[in-house]
């Protein structure tokens, strides 16, 4: 229960901290609004984790923060991965919604990319923030799979907090906390997640509506959409679905191969 406390206490002072950093944005121009949120939301993290590692007497290695060789591996692994699951997430929203995409000719993928830089210091601040010191803490003392569904749970509750709705934070950024989490403990840091985090908010922003100047893709109404609108809950409600059952399967395989591998090790050290 001690380390549950100490887990909620730190996202909340992170989410404290953050609100009051970004009382700054105030006085940066509109347009490095993005850019500023992200490197605020990182102070925030970062200064949160200097406390309370602080206050536990712990290095920032004994939570995975390291940069070594295999950092930026993993966080390009992570891309890939986040790609592709956003990737076929985005194929099935598409075909429950009858819509049709069409190349959005006020942009291209260079001024895509640009306009889209500040997800990653976006990113990296909430995987600071959720998978770092809170996942950790718990990870050790109640086990993997408790401490991934808590800070899965205390992640929605803080999009909750930034305005999200209650179904919204649930069906999105909970069931994308279980894939980062299995990724942060599978790979023992946090850039693999950012990673994923990364590549799936980029994949989002790729479509767009008739309006956008970013995106690669413009997202049109058929006919199709308009008569059959009981589809458009099926557009959200599977693919979330088919995302959490992919997760906790994912999850599950995770632990129990660790588990032999743990057990296998171990029974090799008595016969020696």
């Amino acid at each position: 229960m001690k380390y549950l406390i100490k887990s909620v206490l730190f996202c909340v002072a992170f989410t404290g901290i953050f609100v009051v950093f970004s009382f700054v944005k105030g006085f940066i121009p509109a347009t490095y609004e993005r850019v500023a949120h992200g490197v605020i939301g990182i102070l925030a993290a970062f200064l949160t984790t200097v406390i309370f590692l602080k206050i536990d007497r712990k290095q920032f290695s004994t939570i995975g923060l390291t940069f070594d060789r295999k950092t930026i591996p993993n966080f390009f692994t992570g891309v890939v991965i986040g790609l592709a699951l956003m990737g076929l997430l985005a194929a099935g929203v598409l075909f429950f919604s009858h819509v049709k995409l069409e190349a959005n000719p006020k942009s291209d993928l260079l001024n895509f990319l640009l306009m889209t830089l500040p997800l990653l210091p976006l990113a990296f601040m909430e995987e600071l923030g959720f998978r770092a010191y809170p996942l950790e803490i718990l990870k050790d003392r109640i086990g993997t799979r408790w401490a991934i569904l808590i800070t899965s749970i205390l992640f929605a509750l803080y999009h909750i907090a930034n305005g999200w709705s209650v179904a919204s934070s649930f069906y999105g950024p909970a069931i994308w906390g279980l894939i980062f989490g299995l990724a942060a403990v599978y790979s023992k840091g946090i850039s693999m997640p950012t990673g994923i985090h990364y590549a799936a908010n980029l994949t989002t922003s790729a479509f767009g509506d008739a309006t956008s100047t970013v995106s690669i893709w413009t997202v049109k109404q058929t006919q199709a959409a308009t008569t059959n609108s009981p589809d458009l809950d099926w557009a959200t409600i599977l693919p979330a679905v088919a995302l959490l059952v992919l997760a906790l399967v994912g999850m599950e395989l995770f632990l129990k191969r660790t588990t032999s591998a743990s057990m296998a090790f171990r029974n090799g050290s008595n016969r020696r």
